[in-house]
């Protein structure tokens, strides 16, 4: 069963801080490079960067460092009324209004609370592989806040529509708790707090499955944090869930995925030379003058497990000659479904087949800018770089429900989710 209840949120006072909402939000932690975490310390005194990514500073040790600066700090705005709780429990409806190629765009959905199921015996799925130092850096950070200060992003399926009514039914009966421009997404939070509308989203989602659109990390941290919690005499259940943003996967006007693209290091001068080489054994290479060529011909394919190749001599776009055959390279562990994403074929079978290249942690570098990856190289920064296409969502929901894991970084959800606009704090 999936448990679904409201809250008491946390939310910015908007008379304590000037008024300005957009001022003490930001992106989520791990999107934030240290030159916008500077912008953000600058913006307010009281932006949440300041408990998400707080800055090291000389002298930090064990009884003195930013997850501790962190808890105090919050602490410390509750007392001033900078955050102030809700009196009532409440889902929050979240509007994000943004703009991609050319196309106006909106996503609609709810945050609330999740029960945080038993590992392999839980609604909500996932998608992706973790990593050790991001969940390190997570879980110290949530033993001295002890509150969500993100929500994880959740993907549901209501072809009936249902949901969406009662969330526009909510977003425009009246002005919004929140109004917060960032990147230049309009984000818009208002509260849900009839108990018909609340009861009845909780009845259609008790027996659905949910996936993991983002957040992975977090939501790994908030069961292991709920398991340390529950050895604590007089323990009062508050951690057995966990804040997460929900939409609907059904709603294709919800969901914008972005590629994210690979550049990879630490590749030896003789596997570096014979890249293209070994890659012409399984795909036609066509050279390519441009950036903007090679994304066209990308975009255009409408073929599975095409390319774009970035090296220290040129960019090129790769096609597949057998696509079965390079599916094949993978080996039997693997399901039908799995073989069939890109990012399984580049990890398994070009990087770590055809290569010889390891997906060592740390080798790798994630970018949503195909410009990125290609300076990373043209600047010997880097030996080589892949653009790829956007994972479908239809391909995320069929892998999660066998209980496969993809690639790390297999999707990227556009817009990000903002913030600071409500916390849960047990």
């Amino acid at each position: 069963m999936t448990e679904i209840k409201p809250f008491k949120g946390l939310l910015y006072n908007k008379y304590n801080i000037g008024g300005d909402m957009s001022g003490v939000m930001a992106p989520p932690y791990d999107v934030i490079p240290p030159g916008m975490q500077k912008d953000l310390y600058a913006a307010s005194d009281y932006n949440v960067v300041r408990l998400i990514l707080g800055k090291d500073e000389q002298g930090d040790g064990d009884t003195d460092n930013k997850y501790k600066r962190a808890g105090r700090l919050l602490r410390e705005w509750q007392e001033k009324e900078i955050l102030k709780r809700d009196d009532s429990e409440c889902l929050y409806v979240y509007s994000q209004e943004y703009e991609i190629k050319g196309r106006k765009c909106r996503r609609l959905g709810f945050i609330g609370l999740l029960k945080i199921g038993d590992k392999g015996k839980d609604n909500l799925l996932p998608h992706e592989y973790t990593l050790t130092k991001p969940k390190e850096d997570r879980l110290n950070l949530i033993k001295e806040v002890r509150a969500n200060l993100s929500p994880i992003f959740a993907l549901y399926n209501d072809d009936t529509g249902e949901i969406r009514d009662i969330l526009e039914g909510c977003a425009g009966a009246g002005t919004p708790e929140v109004e917060a421009i960032s990147e230049g997404v309009k984000n818009e939070l208002w509260r849900l707090s009839s108990d018909e509308g609340k009861n009845r989203i909780r009845s259609i989602l008790s027996d659905r499955k949910l996936f993991i659109a983002d957040g992975h990390h977090r939501y790994e941290v908030a069961r292991t944090y709920r398991d340390i919690r529950r050895k604590e005499a007089g323990y009062d259940g508050s951690a057995d869930h966990v804040m997460v943003y929900f939409t609907d996967m059904a709603d294709s006007e919800n969901l914008t995925v972005l590629a994210t693209h690979r550049a990879v290091r630490s590749v030896s001068p003789t596997k570096r030379d014979d890249i293209e080489g070994k890659l012409r054994t399984y795909f036609d290479v066509t050279p390519c003058g441009d950036l903007e060529e090679l994304t066209g011909l990308l975009g255009r394919s409408g073929k599975d497990h095409c390319f774009g190749v970035v090296l220290a001599d040129g960019l090129y776009f790769l096609t597949p000659k057998d696509v079965r055959a390079l599916e094949e390279l993978i080996g039997q562990d693997k399901s039908p479904q799995w073989k069939k994403l890109d990012v399984s074929v580049l990890h398994s079978a070009v990087l770590e087949k055809i290569l010889s290249i390891k997906s060592v942690e740390g080798n790798i570098t994630y970018l949503r800018d195909a410009e990125d990856a290609v300076s990373l190289v043209t600047d010997e920064k880097y030996d080589v770089a892949f653009i790829l296409n956007p994972t479908p969502v239809w391909q995320l929901r069929d892998v999660a429900e066998l209980g496969e894991m993809m690639p790390q970084k297999s999707t990227y959800f556009y817009p990000k989710l903002l913030t600071g606009l409500v916390i849960n704090k047990f």
